[in-house]
């Protein structure tokens, strides 16, 4: 009882699944067309038949190969393009330790080339105009020539005396 119960339960399923993708209206219109035409051409439907029988096998199985095939090579070019994008990966990440190093050395160098320039610059007597001689402590002089503009000014080393 129990196996009928479950029968008539997949049995159903399958209607309903059926009913949504073809409707009852429209299979029974099919379906009494091929009655129509078995009862008119007999030989040409049992012909029809008996090839659809015949070749249904090996056309499952060509279709069956053909997605088979298809499954592989996407697999396959899947697991392909992994592998070497983990290559790639092992070129990339030295690279990138590299790079970023010295992008990391060249910043330094930049800020400490800035504070020591602005050091220097601090240290100069900019505020005055003209001509000013500042003595340096190995004898000799560092002469500074101010003009009014901004960035206007001369340098130049002299000797002491």
């Amino acid at each position: 009882m129990a196996v009928q119960q479950r029968t008539s339960g997949v049995l159903a399923r399958i209607q309903s699944l059926l009913n949504g993708i073809i409707s009852p209206e429209t299979r029974e219109r099919y379906w009494n067309k091929i009655g129509t035409f078995a009862q008119e051409q007999p030989l040409l439907l049992t012909f029809g038949l008996a090839q659809l029988i015949f070749s249904f096998l090996p056309l499952a199985l060509f279709a069956s190969f053909v997605l088979g095939t298809l499954l592989l090579s996407v697999i396959s070019a899947i697991l392909f393009s992994l592998f070497w994008t983990g290559v790639a990966l092992l070129l990339l990440v030295p690279t990138l330790f590299v790079t970023v190093s010295l992008g990391f050395i060249f910043w330094v160098w930049a800020i400490s080339s800035f504070l020591v320039a602005k050091w220097t610059y601090d240290m100069m007597p900019v505020s005055v105009r003209g001509t000013t001689e500042v003595g340096l402590p190995n004898g000799k002089k560092f002469v500074v020539d101010k003009g009014e503009g901004k960035g206007d000014f001369k340098g130049e080393m002299r000797d002491g005396a």
